[in-house]
């Protein structure tokens, strides 16, 4: 099978989504998209310099596309193909199509004319039954996440779990619409919170968060390793208010933290109950389609907090590596991902 990819290089989820796969996958080919004209982001080519890459700057023209499938039996895309065309110069050249799409940017939902990849697989269970009931007779649509290779986790997960630190994480990464990680949740939620800790906010942007307590600091340095990202915390705090694809949760599992979060799709799919609180539907906003928001409900998740920091956190941090190699690891999906793309 000749395998490419259509990878990003910046550091961003998208960036470590697709590196993670050709790591994974070892493509034929690598299309390495610099998207330095539509989002500024340093980039870092040298991730991929034993690959056979193709460099496009920006969006892809027909002609880098017919170069990139010349010799290809599969290409494998995330988010986007970066060109409407791509699908159907494609399939003329009997090249099958992949996409691992986000249920919100799914150009499909909003316009139905497009042309549908032979494969549409959803990273998350948030919306599949959506894109199934839209799209299954036309495409084959699979629920199969992103993987993460644990072992760069390994470090960070023995010195989470070496001792209890008496500190949580949030991540509240760029502003999203609608404090999309549930940043103010956390705010309020300090209001009814009574046990001693320190509580990170990890943001890319100044937040304007007005509150006194001591327990709360704002870093907005970036880690030059993201692995770096979870080291020295009990777990992460992340209330979403929707949902999706959401790899935080993912790498915090398997650098040993328990993730709380709140009780909707797809962090109901993956996380013991224990670990969510309840929510309410609170608004909506059109993105491709209609996305129900959703707030956790502080109070709970105070206790639910109070109580974790009181307790004797190794069993649970274990029990989040476990779930996370279970559901994202690269030893778990890789026959998978290759039983799809034959």
């Amino acid at each position: 099978m000749k395998l490419g990819i259509i990878a990003r290089s910046d550091n961003t989820g998208l960036g470590n989504q697709t590196k993670e796969l050709v790591d994974m996958l070892n493509p034929t080919k690598v299309m390495l998209i610099n998207s330095t004209s539509f989002n500024k982001n340093k980039q870092h080519p040298e991730w991929y310099e034993k690959y056979d890459c193709q460099h496009v700057r920006g969006f892809p023209k027909p002609s880098d596309i017919n170069i990139f499938l010349r010799g290809l039996d599969v290409v494998l895309s995330c988010e986007t193909f970066y060109n409407k065309d791509f699908i159907s110069l494609a399939r003329k050249r009997n090249v099958k199509t992949v996409l691992q799409y986000n249920y919100e940017f799914l150009d499909n939902l909003q316009r139905p004319e497009l042309d549908l990849p032979d494969v549409l697989l959803a990273p998350s269970l948030w919306g599949f039954e959506a894109v199934t009931e839209a799209f299954g007779s036309k495409s084959r649509v699979i629920h199969l996440p992103p993987p993460t290779t644990h072992e760069n986790f390994a470090k960070v997960k023995a010195n989470n779990l070496s001792k209890d630190y008496k500190r949580l994480l949030h991540v509240g990464g760029k502003a999203a619409h609608l404090d999309r990680n549930g940043t103010n949740t956390i705010v309020e939620m300090l209001k009814y919170s009574k046990t001693d800790y320190e509580i990170v906010i990890k943001s890319q942007s100044e937040l304007n968060i007005d509150i006194k307590d001591s327990r709360l600091s704002i870093d907005t340095k970036s880690p030059e390793n993201r692995e770096d990202l979870y080291s020295g915390f009990d777990a992460m705090i992340l209330p979403r208010r929707y949902a999706g694809l959401c790899l935080p949760m993912n790498e915090a599992l398997l650098s040993g933290l328990p993730v709380f979060m709140t009780d909707i799709s797809p962090n109901n799919t993956v996380l013991p109950k224990e670990w969510l609180v309840k929510s309410n539907k609170i608004d909506q906003f059109r993105a491709r389609t209609l996305i129900d928001v959703y707030e956790g409900n502080p109070k709970m998740l105070a206790k639910l907090i109070d109580d974790y920091v009181v307790s004797n956190k190794f069993e649970q941090k274990q029990k989040a590596f476990n779930i996370g190699y279970n559901n994202f690891s690269v030893d778990i999906l890789k026959d998978k991902y290759i039983e799809i793309l034959k």
